[in-house]
């Protein structure tokens, strides 16, 4: 075999590992980014649902005591009856 032909294939088949390598490099970068995304995304849902419970708890504590006025109002209203 020529040398030339066989110095040619290994420089082709060496582009195409570099080009392969930095495809490789750019997907790499971009599930890098799509990781940090789903991380911030997973840690702000987090924050979410805890302001979620909170406000929840927040309500409850208010409907009790609304239940707790309109029963004292009831029962002031009866009085006068």
């Amino acid at each position: 075999m020529d040398t030339t032909k066989v110095f040619d294939t290994l420089d082709r088949r060496i582009e195409r590992l570099l080009g392969r390598l930095k495809q490789l490099e750019s997907e790499n970068e971009k599930l890098r980014g799509d990781l940090a995304a789903a991380r911030k995304a997973e840690k702000d849902a987090g924050e979410s649902r805890g302001t979620v419970e909170r406000l929840e708890r927040e309500q409850e504590v208010v409907r009790e005591r609304l239940e707790k006025l309109i029963r004292s109002l009831e029962a002031a209203e009866e009085k006068k009856s």
